[in-house]
């Protein structure tokens, strides 16, 4: 269980709890006239989206992050807050805008939705690190991804150390991000969310684009020199 805290300067305290292994039920649903219009699966539904449609079908990640997005939904992205982010190791506080703090609170709900393309970034989850830099970003994932093929080579002797999968993998979920964006429009009056994951959508195309330009720039600070 990972729980964040926000504590807005002009006053709201909002308290969330994550169970990172959580199965099928959102993380929360407050909404006493049941799930929103845009927690539809047939509403924006994913270009990539592999889950079929049915009359009332619901996409796994919206309904995980209704509440969320109610909360934040009349903040103002740049409103100065402290967070608190307690996991069962360690207690992370930062004081920023509201935008990155919810920025990294999104990616770890997203990160552990039963969406079937967001799934593999489990790992990531598994060991959160909030407010993440890029390169923070870059070296959990690639190195998360590399150990994944480390045990397949294992099993069945393949493996994708050329970091091809990755690369395509990021590709589906740029798709699933934009897409993502036009819920999260209908579900806020002001900027914090769309801003939130906008910066969320921001580094998941830098990881793609440029995966290997990345790389290189990390490879000093890796790598011992000779």
């Amino acid at each position: 269980m990972i729980q964040y805290t926000f504590t807005l300067e002009r006053g709201p305290v909002y308290q969330f709890q994550i169970d990172v292994d959580r199965q099928g039920p959102p993380v929360r649903n407050s909404n006493a006239n049941g799930p929103s219009n845009w927690t539809s699966l047939a509403y924006n539904q994913c270009t990539n989206c592999p889950l079929p449609k049915s009359e009332n079908a619901r996409c796994p990640t919206a309904l995980d992050l209704e509440h969320i997005l109610e909360q934040f939904s009349s903040v103002i992205s740049y409103e100065k807050v402290r967070v608190e982010v307690v996991t069962p190791e360690r207690t992370f506080l930062k004081d920023c805008d509201v935008q990155t703090g919810l920025r990294s609170l999104i990616g770890l709900v997203m990160a552990t939705s039963a969406c079937p393309i967001l799934r593999p970034l489990k790992g990531l989850a598994n060991y959160h690190l909030p407010f993440s830099t890029m390169e923070e970003i870059l070296c959990r994932t690639v190195g998360i991804y590399l150990l994944k093929q480390y045990f397949q080579f294992q099993s069945d002797g393949l493996g994708d150390f050329e970091l091809f999968g990755l690369d395509q993998h990021y590709q589906q979920l740029s798709i699933v991000n934009r897409c993502f964006t036009q819920r999260i429009r209908a579900a806020s009056d002001m900027d914090a969310n769309v801003n939130a994951l906008g910066t969320y959508i921001y580094i998941a195309e830098e990881v793609s684009l440029s995966l290997q330009d990345q790389l290189k720039s990390l490879k000093d600070k890796i790598v011992p020199a000779a």
